[in-house]
């Protein structure tokens, strides 16, 4: 009896073992994929062998509270040449606004109204935060199509960081962050 006990258990180990690290082979890496996790869309043009050669990433349309629209997000270049990506919104089919974009083969350029950033003029727009309008972009002789997101600045990295109840909401320093930086400060000195 205890001879054919061991041989079980050791089989049950092995298929236990097998059914554990298997569960992988039958997943796909969820890495490999490119997908949304953030609030904006991606487009994606690539060439026939499927390789990325532009990518618009994150592309959303923010309306201040006084209704001043910008386009955010970021053209990227995966190509070794320079290229020219048009970037346009429509509006039932009626063009928004349009834009070129210059992308250094390899390089990331972001979009938004912030300095260092390339802005894209949106000027009488007719939606509202929660409608959602096209974005046509074309590059390298491709076009490809994306629904892009229209929302307000209710979510504060999308509004002015100064409006945002002080810098350290979005990972800097606020001024009463300095204020007690400088009251310890002010308390080793006296110390010593």
């Amino acid at each position: 009896m205890r001879r054919l006990r061991r041989p079980v258990l050791a089989a049950a180990a092995l298929g236990l073992a097998a059914a554990a690290s298997g569960c992988a082979y039958f997943s796909p890496v969820q890495t490999q994929d490119f997908y949304q996790t953030a609030d904006g869309t991606n487009a994606s043009i690539v060439d026939e062998q499927g390789t990325f050669e532009i990518g618009v990433r994150n592309a959303i349309v923010v309306v201040d509270d006084d209704g001043t629209a910008a386009l955010r997000g970021s053209v990227v270049n995966y190509s070794t040449e320079q290229a020219t990506v048009e970037l346009t919104g429509e509006v039932e089919g009626s063009p928004a606004f349009s834009a070129g974009v210059t992308v250094a083969p390899g390089e990331v350029i972001e979009l938004g109204p912030d300095e260092g950033q390339q802005e894209v003029a949106i000027e009488g727009l007719s939606v509202e935060p929660g409608d959602v309008i096209d974005l046509v972009v074309t590059a390298t002789g491709k076009t490809v199509e994306a629904s892009l997101p229209v929302t307000d600045t209710t979510l504060a990295y999308y509004g002015d960081p100064s409006d945002a109840g002080g810098a350290s909401d979005l990972g800097g320093t606020s001024e009463s962050d300095g204020n007690q930086e400088a009251e310890a400060e002010q308390a080793e000195e006296a110390g010593h």
